[in-house]
């Protein structure tokens, strides 16, 4: 079992605690003026995008294949972020994962993509991109952003324990807002606790390594990839226990089929169409067997539906923080 990239771990903080205990400390702390305007821009901030999971320009449903290079629509898929670090300028940004555009200040991707670059200020995320190489883009609509936080899931222990890689989450908040253009706007989170059906054939995206080696593709890519059911794939001939129900398993049993999620796709999206046809976020690339293919090792996603309540409490607790530090 291999995260599906090379990226690290580190200490996510203190305990999260419920919100009303977060925002009866902030009363506490805070005169009154500061705390209603306070509260007001906290849940404000909180309110996610309406118009989600529609993109302007239509993605192909073609069931194709990510490892052998299957193109995607130029900006089908506009939640797209290419996550690319440096270790120190001026040496290159280079594209380590891929993630989830879910709200104009928010990235959505696997805790295991920081392995070891764990700062904010080696990375910035890249949206509106289609070829790896922008300029390859006419005319470009790439914009990237810094970043100023990192928040990885404390239970993540993979580097402690490489037999354990659940909860492979975290969120990425950038140091402004994303202006959102027909190339690039966020991606629908999945109710609470929501699983697909087995058989339900969903998308994953990315800048896959191509051909199973060390590079990235051209240009994005996408392969529909049918769910498998939890039961089949925690069998002892497949994921056995290396699989929790906290996870997504999606592909096909036989390597001769081609079709996988790959290195370069870490942290990426695995997209579902639901039923009122708007896109919605149901895994992040995790896991797959070395080499991207290999009899009934299907590719492993964190399923973004067991984390909902995460994802909101850590981005409560991220504002609740800030909002403290600025007043």
């Amino acid at each position: 079992m291999e995260p599906i990239s090379r990226v690290v771990s580190v200490d996510t903080g203190p305990p999260i605690l419920p919100f009303f205990q977060l925002l009866l400390l902030h009363l506490l702390t805070l005169g009154t003026t500061s705390q209603s305007v306070s509260v007001i821009t906290l849940e404000r901030d909180m309110s996610w995008p309406k118009d989600c999971g529609h993109p302007a320009i239509k993605p192909s449903n073609a069931t194709l294949r990510v490892v052998n290079g299957v193109e995607a629509v130029p900006h089908s898929w506009p939640w797209q972020v290419s996550m690319q670090a440096t270790p120190v300028l001026p040496i290159p940004y280079m594209h380590g994962c891929g993630g989830s555009l879910i709200h104009e200040e928010w990235i959505l991707t696997a805790a295991h993509c920081f392995i070891p670059l764990n700062k904010p200020s080696f990375w910035r995320m890249c949206l509106g991109k289609h070829h790896m190489n922008s300029s390859a883009d006419v005319p470009s609509a790439e914009a990237c952003y810094k970043v100023d936080g990192i928040i990885r899931h404390k239970g993540f222990v993979y580097e402690q324990d490489k037999t354990d890689i659940t909860n492979d989450i975290a969120l990425v908040h950038l140091s402004e807002k994303v202006n959102m253009s027909r190339e690039i706007s966020p991606i629908c989170l999945p109710k609470p606790g929501a699983v697909m059906p087995a058989g339900t054939s969903c998308f994953v995206t990315g800048w896959g390594d191509e051909k199973v080696l060390l590079f990235v593709a051209e240009q994005l890519n996408q392969a529909a990839l049918p769910i498998i059911d939890y039961p089949t794939c925690s069998k002892p001939a497949y994921w056995w226990d290396t699989l929790h129900p906290s996870m997504i398993c999606a592909g096909y049993e036989s390597p001769d089929e081609l079709k996988s999620a790959c290195q370069g796709d870490s942290g990426g999206p695995f997209t579902c169409e639901s039923a009122t046809s708007s896109w919605e976020v149901h895994g992040i690339v995790s896991f797959g067997p070395q080499g991207c293919i290999k009899d009934k090792k299907p590719s492993v996603f964190t399923r973004v539906s067991a984390f909902s309540d995460w994802i909101e409490q850590n981005i409560k607790k991220f504002i609740f923080e800030r909002t403290i530090r600025f007043n």
